[in-house]
């Protein structure tokens, strides 16, 4: 990861002084004045999605029915890259621990969307949560196209192997269980970030996979892979909208531009009795600081300071969802990789180190190794 770190960087410098906007193809202006009206699929389909920082969204959106044990049990799935096998082994080894509840509401973001339609729909979809990640682990190491990243390509990796990971993570199958769950009140989101409203945006994924839409199971793998689109990494997504008989395409990306974790910024406080609710946090990444030397040149010092930007919107974004629940008496606990474990040093890591974290992550669920925090 460092080394792709590295190339984006360098990529980023010549294009600025290569002045590569001007090779890029320019896409059509947007209709800035109706981007809060844009919607996807005809006007007579529901509401299938939300800006992510309006509070209106999570007030009519948490008041969720408890599950047959009587609570009501959510679940966010945090970005994170390849980091996403410690998530997925940590749910395999939850559900072999017997403690593992059926999720009343499901969120993630970038890998974290990958994973969470196979976590909404249970145990039974654990093998395929280890498929997902052995596809991504067994991808040839890609190599960086970064002549025509310079030149104004968006970006310097081909997302094939991604798009075959979400196909096998979604299918007309796995579209058809989310649908039945949502029609039984259940809820699956997922967040993009919307590049050219610079907001973050959540899809009702549910309510997506429970609509008519002819080309519906395409447009939640597009979003899925618009969620896991690291900018200048792997290309954009466009998506077709309109807006009052306009018709354009948005351009979305990682979700993690945005949030690391899905926010539910309008609370917690639809879900019944509080007190039976609780929230669960797989983070997909480490949050506490891991201490190094570093050394005193340009390359060194982004090296550092990125992911050290990227670490604390994490952490922040941990505190206002710890904050939002606690407010609403929702039980907070949340799980993630210690600074301890080896970092890998490639985009998809190793299959022998992807193989590592993964039942690192199997081990910890077992154990139900949680750091409670109210």
């Amino acid at each position: 990861m460092r080394r792709l770190l590295r190339i984006s960087i360098l990529v980023l410098a010549a294009a600025t002084l290569a002045g590569c906007a001007n090779f890029a193809p320019k896409r059509p202006d947007i209709p800035v004045a109706l981007i809060n009206d844009a919607a996807v699929g005809p006007l007579t389909t529901a509401k299938l999605r939300y800006w992510g920082d309006d509070p209106e969204f999570a007030a009519g959106h948490t008041r969720v029915k408890p599950g047959s044990d009587g609570r009501v049990d959510f679940l966010t799935l945090s970005g994170g890259g390849i980091n996403g096998a410690y998530g997925a082994g940590y749910l395999v080894g939850w559900s072999q621990s017997g403690k593992r509840p059926e999720f009343e509401v499901v969120t993630g973001i970038s890998v974290g969307a990958i994973i969470a339609p196979l976590a909404l729909l249970g145990p039974k979809y654990d093998g395929r949560l280890h498929q997902v990640f052995e596809s991504l682990s067994q991808a040839s190491n890609p190599k960086a196209n970064v002549l025509s990243a310079v030149f104004g390509a968006p970006a310097m990796l081909d997302n094939a192997p991604v798009r075959r990971a979400i196909a096998l993570s979604v299918d007309e199958q796995v579209l058809s269980e989310v649908a039945a769950a949502h029609r039984a009140g259940r809820r699956l989101y997922v967040g993009t970030t919307n590049l050219d409203a610079q907001r973050p945006v959540v899809w009702d994924i549910g309510a997506i996979a429970n609509s008519t839409l002819p080309d519906k199971l395409q447009l939640v793998r597009e979003i899925i892979l618009a969620s896991t689109a690291v900018p200048t990494v792997f290309s954009p997504v466009l998506i077709d909208v309109d807006a009052q008989g306009v018709s354009y395409n948005e351009m979305h990306v990682d979700g993690g531009v945005t949030e690391q974790v899905l926010l539910m910024p309008g609370g917690w406080g639809k879900v019944g009795n509080a007190s039976s609710a609780r929230l669960y946090v797989i983070f997909n990444g480490v949050v506490d600081a891991s201490p190094t030397t570093v050394q005193m040149t340009s390359m060194r010092l982004l090296e550092r300071s990125l992911p050290t930007l990227l670490k604390y919107l994490g952490r922040a974004n941990l505190a206002e969802l710890a904050n939002s629940a606690r407010r609403s008496g929702v039980k907070y606990n949340i799980t993630a990789i210690p600074g301890s474990f080896p970092e890998s040093d490639s985009l998809f890591g190793s299959p022998q180190w992807l193989a590592q974290l993964y039942q690192y992550g199997l081990d910890s669920g077992k154990m139900g190794s949680w750091r409670e925090q109210g």
